[in-house]
């Protein structure tokens, strides 16, 4: 008997994660590992909560903030994918998957195009630009329904 294939579902918005797989048995999807990051949640005002540096213009008297040069928030953001490609690239050399479905908010699944390695990138079978974290999981086989087949 031949092994079914395992298909991954990434969903992740840069502050939590979910991967789902089909269940073995009947339908719907199982829970394979959840990620969250308090700190990518964290407005940037709460990152950041000193007053901007201020400089003043060598040519007159005026006075101005100097706004920082990157966004805390959405480093966080960043670096939370990035350890979630960590994760997928582990998992793909492992051979615990053979294809990858992404479902992510759009910055987040440019991160992830960037830093998944390319054993995980092979095993991609398509990048939806769509934030599903926050769907229940007995919602999401109406979402997945476009890319999965019924088994024959």
């Amino acid at each position: 008997m031949a092994k079914q294939p395992v298909t991954w579902f990434v969903l992740t918005d840069g502050s939590r994660a979910r991967i789902l797989r089909h269940r073995k048995e009947g339908t719907g999807y199982d829970v394979v590992e959840e990620f969250s990051s308090s700190d990518a949640r964290q407005p940037t005002r709460e990152i950041m909560s000193d007053k901007p540096g201020r400089v003043q213009e060598s040519v007159y008297s005026g006075h101005h903030a100097v706004e920082p040069r990157h966004d805390a928030h959405r480093e966080r953001k960043v670096a939370f994918v990035r350890e979630l490609a960590d994760q997928l690239n582990k998992a793909a050399s492992d051979n615990s998957f053979d294809a990858l479905i992404l479902y992510a908010a759009p910055r987040s699944l440019a991160t992830l195009r960037t830093t998944l390695d390319n054993a995980a990138r092979g095993k991609i079978k398509a990048e939806i630009a769509k934030d599903l974290t926050k769907v229940p999981l007995d919602e999401l086989p109406r979402h997945f329904a476009e890319l999965v087949k019924p088994a024959d």
